[in-house]
């Protein structure tokens, strides 16, 4: 049996550290975004799929399923908050029914589809990891974010807890981490909001992709044997 492991929206900057870091401890890896991951090779099988439509994603899972078995890692990587022309979050005001929808179907819909997808499979294989991603912005009224994207986020930490619950006697270890705002070419083009975020950060800085993920890949490895149904925030003691 292969090992190997999902990562959603695995093409973003903390997506693709996740991937490359998954590789070097000896996966194969199923990449599944809306834009292919951008260095394929032999290790990776990037397939573009829009995360919130449920068949896409069963059906890549199960095609690589069939190739190498149950999967033994999902990771959770896709994220997105709405963003005026200036870099800073939709206001409450400006926040359509249509765009709050929409925030929560690409942040909070596409981790339960993935969930559901997959967890089974590694539950019937009696081993599995699974890491979400969520934001320090579930945490605090004080986000820089949109509000739609702190409430999806919390949702994720909700669903990370119940699928531990569930599926914890079955061997499946489910976590989360909440990380601040981490080095993103998305984020923002706006120079005095990057200064002003990171004036508010005691390590005086924001984390590199790779920092963020080597914490998923120890919760998604092994060598975690007992921690579940827990979300560690990684934002450099911003909210302390």
């Amino acid at each position: 049996m292969t090992n190997w492991g999902i990562v959603a929206g695995g093409s973003g900057a903390l997506g693709s550290a996740v991937v490359a870091g998954l590789v070097r401890d000896g996966h194969r890896v199923l990449v599944l975004d809306r834009v292919a991951y951008p260095e394929v090779d032999s290790d990776v099988h990037s397939v573009c799929v829009d995360l919130v439509d449920e068949e896409q994603t069963a059906a890549a899972v199960g095609e690589a399923t069939e190739r190498w078995g149950a999967p033994s890692v999902l990771v959770n990587c896709q994220g997105w908050s709405p963003k005026d022309d200036k870099g800073r979050a939709i206001s409450d005001q400006e926040m359509s029914a249509e765009l709050f929808s929409e925030a929560l179907r690409v942040n909070l819909l596409t981790t339960f589809l993935t969930m559901r997808t997959a967890i089974p499979l590694m539950a019937a294989a009696g081993r599995g990891r699974v890491v979400n991603v969520s934001s320090a912005a579930a945490r605090t009224g004080r986000t820089t974010a949109a509000a739609v994207y702190a409430a999806a986020k919390a949702g994720v930490e909700a669903l990370t807890r119940h699928f531990a619950v569930q599926y914890g006697p079955a061997g499946v270890l489910v976590c989360a981490v909440a990380p601040g705002k981490f080095v993103n070419p998305n984020w923002p083009d706006n120079a005095e909001l990057v200064d002003a975020y990171q004036a508010e950060i005691p390590l005086g800085r924001r984390a590199a992709p790779a920092e963020v993920a080597e914490l998923i890949l120890f919760l998604a490895s092994s060598a975690n044997t007992y921690l579940t149904g827990q979300t560690v925030l990684t934002d450099g003691g911003r909210l302390s």
